[in-house]
């Protein structure tokens, strides 16, 4: 007697040892509608090396009962899709650990220069207090201050103190930009006002223009000819006629 044979999907998988359910799609055809309908059953199936995935199309057969609601097993997989998403999701957690890490590694690497910037602080603060101490001290022997002094000044290369010179760099001012259109967007106030007021930029200006707009350019009004400029100086496949500093 030929056994049992249904295609199906795998809709459940990891619950159970050696044991997956799959979903058996069919059509039957239903009197009082006069129409065919869709049917679908569940069946649990036995998979003895725990192969297929959720997703997975798979042919079942039927076996000899191997417990009250099992009477299936996996004879062929059709179609690996499921098996195709777990590696997917498998290389997203990957990329997901690789990104955290960075994220846990750069927030290491800040919060010691931040660290640091407060200890360089700190130890500024105490060579003010020295200098104050040994100009209004009534003490003949300064040698210890002096000495605490330079060895701060020689910790971070101070050659005068009190000096003019930058001693603790913020970077309150540096700009933030990883690539060539973050860097157009951060200087684009400075772009767009150059191209609209310096008279050598006219030329440029207006071969862009004209190759972008169908009617005479006195009948564009100026905001709309800094929106077409605008665009095209973001597009990075344009050169930016204005050399940006690095």
């Amino acid at each position: 007697m030929a056994r049992q044979n249904f295609i199906g999907v795998v809709i459940s998988q990891g619950k159970m040892n050696k044991t997956v359910k799959v979903r058996v799609q069919g059509k039957v055809y239903d009197k009082r509608i006069d129409k065919e309908v869709l049917t679908r059953k569940d069946f649990l199936v036995h998979d003895e090396g725990n192969i297929v995935k959720e997703g997975d199309v798979v042919r079942i057969e039927s076996i000899p009962k191997r417990s009250k609601r099992k009477a299936f097993a996996i004879a062929e997989i059709k179609l690996n899709k499921g098996q195709q998403f777990a590696a997917y999701e498998d290389m997203a957690k990957k990329q997901v650990r690789l990104e955290d890490e960075t994220e846990a590694r750069n927030f290491i690497e800040n919060r010691n220069k931040f660290s640091n910037i407060i200890t360089k602080l700190e130890d500024l603060k105490r060579m003010d207090e020295l200098t104050y101490e040994i100009t209004n001290s009534t003490e003949a022997d300064h040698s210890k201050l002096i000495d605490e002094i330079k060895a701060i000044k020689e910790k971070y290369n101070i050659t005068s103190w009190p000096t003019t010179e930058p001693v603790v760099d913020f970077e309150l001012n540096k700009p933030i930009y990883t690539t060539e259109q973050e860097k157009r967007l951060y200087f684009i106030d400075k772009i767009m006002n150059q191209l609209m007021t310096d008279p050598k930029y006219e030329e440029w200006k207006l071969s862009i223009l004209q190759k972008k707009v169908k009617k005479p350019l006195d009948q564009v009004s100026s905001n709309i000819q800094k929106n077409i400029l605008r665009k095209f100086v973001l597009n990075v496949e344009n050169e930016c006629p204005i050399p940006l500093p690095e």
